[in-house]
């Protein structure tokens, strides 16, 4: 469900753009929702790898 992101604006929340964070933490989505369309458009990929 897309919808499980968090708001990237928490003053505008229903504004369709939202993050996701996967991947137990390292990876963060953001993503445009257009519901009406019922399309999901991905916008950023962040991965971060930490070195051991």
């Amino acid at each position: 469900m897309p919808e499980r992101g968090e708001p990237l604006n928490a003053d505008n929340p229903d504004g369709g753009l939202y993050q996701l964070v996967f991947g137990g933490g390292p990876g963060l989505v953001t993503y445009l929702l257009l519901a009406d369309q019922r399309r999901v458009d991905v916008l950023i990929v962040n991965w971060v790898s930490v070195a051991p």
